[in-house]
């Protein structure tokens, strides 16, 4: 594997490695800076992913990756399901109807909006079945945003992008793969079942090193809840991403969040098996668990704990409308009935439209991995959404949260 990513570095063109230079030197300051000469792996994370112009998500490296990368490579780092076919947002347009038309309402809020391609096709989508939306996004990129625009400049005056949450929305918000690249911190029980965070510490050669330290009160009383010790077991904990959630619904009075994202109920997450943790990195589409190799350049994610969610979503009083798989979430919305009225008629159309179908449903890629978390806030309506007709998990989460 280390050769592997060894000439895959080799490979990168002169932009690529003169901005993977720049934030190695920018971390390296930072931790410099700190004290003791150590930052957190969360604070770390934060600054490789979203330091304005430096950040993997605030840079132009990211955006014009494509007309950097080799040509032996796929363009970008990973593909998202919006990316990956409009089949996506044809289907999930299906459940935003239904919702819109239940809260009274044509207002669609999306958090970190990628390359636009969602936001386009939904917009199209619900054109088509004659509800016209306002749409608003809410990006910290301000080179995302400007590609961003030029994706949607064709319903450039129906859309209106954001820096923070407005208060009081009524509508539905989308969440499509935004929590597994929030910051994190790393924790691991040591052979006497006492808990320590990492941290990220430099050498005499200036290259980054882990460090650990006996996690704090608050962290340890957090993660002793939800796992028990196991000694040598390592993990993540999103605390950023459960005061998110929590910001999001006390400024929403009426209407959906959708949570798209790849994860498991928390039993699954701290399974003794899953003893190394989540933590992935992903650049020209391979993906390693070293987040030293490429930061600013390369993306850094981890799977989402839906249990957590579900726990903040209770405790802001909000209700958990739906949880299922992104298959089962995607069959419950007619999908199959969407592909039947496309055109296969010819060997080249079957391959566009059906290998990412199915890629969307298939147990083994997208289909069992990520998963749908519907909350309600101040939602009145009792019937079923769509999307969760068959096969809802939510009882799985709520009784974990009961035991």
């Amino acid at each position: 594997m280390q050769n592997t990513i060894s000439a895959l570095l080799d490979s990168l063109d002169e932009y690529s490695k003169h901005h993977l230079h720049l934030m190695k030197s920018y971390l390296v300051e930072q931790i410099k800076q700190s004290k003791d000469c150590m930052i957190s792996f969360e604070s770390w994370m934060d600054k490789a992913l979203y330091a304005p112009n430096l950040g993997y998500y605030s840079s132009k490296n990211k955006i014009f990756s494509s007309n950097q990368v080799p040509m032996k490579y796929p363009p970008g780092d990973f593909i998202t399901a919006p990316e990956l076919t409009s089949i996506f947002a044809k289907t999930l347009s299906i459940q935003i109807a239904e919702v819109l038309k239940k809260a009274n309402t044509n207002k669609i809020l999306e958090f970190g909006a990628g390359t636009g391609k969602l936001s386009f096709d939904l917009i199209t989508e619900l054109d088509n079945m004659g509800i016209e939306v306002e749409y608003e996004i809410i990006e910290i990129s301000n080179n995302l945003t400007l590609l961003q625009k030029r994706t949607l400049e064709p319903f450039i005056k129906r859309v209106k992008w954001l820096k923070t949450m407005p208060y009081d929305f009524n509508g539905c918000v989308i969440a499509n793969e935004l929590i597994d690249a929030m910051p994190v911190k790393l924790f691991q029980w040591n052979d006497h079942c006492c808990l320590l965070e990492k941290y990220i510490g430099i050498n005499n050669k200036e290259e980054f090193i882990w460090i650990s330290k006996p996690a704090n009160d608050q962290l340890a009383s957090i993660v002793s809840r939800r796992m028990e010790p196991l000694p040598g077991y390592a993990s993540e904990i999103n605390l950023m991403g459960e005061n998110w959630l929590s910001n999001i619904i006390k400024n929403i009075t009426n209407g959906v969040l959708f949570i798209i994202d790849y994860g498991f109920p928390q039993e699954e997450l701290y399974h003794p098996q899953r003893y190394t943790g989540t933590l992935m990195c992903h650049l020209h589409h391979m993906a390693y668990s070293d987040p030293f190799v490429a930061p600013g350049i390369q993306d850094i994610t981890t799977h989402v704990n839906f249990t957590a969610l579900a726990a903040i979503a209770l405790k802001e009083k909000s209700q958990i409308l739906g949880y299922t798989s992104l298959a089962r979430f995607l069959l419950n919305c007619n999908i199959l009935k969407i592909i039947e009225q496309m055109d296969i008629s010819s060997t080249r159309k079957q391959i566009e439209i059906l290998g990412p179908a199915q890629k969307l449903l298939s147990e083994n890629e997208m289909g069992e991995l990520f998963k749908v978390l519907a909350i309600g806030i101040n939602w009145k309506e009792d019937e079923k959404l769509i999307g969760f007709v068959n096969k809802d998990r939510s009882e799985k989460l709520i009784f974990t949260l009961k035991s």
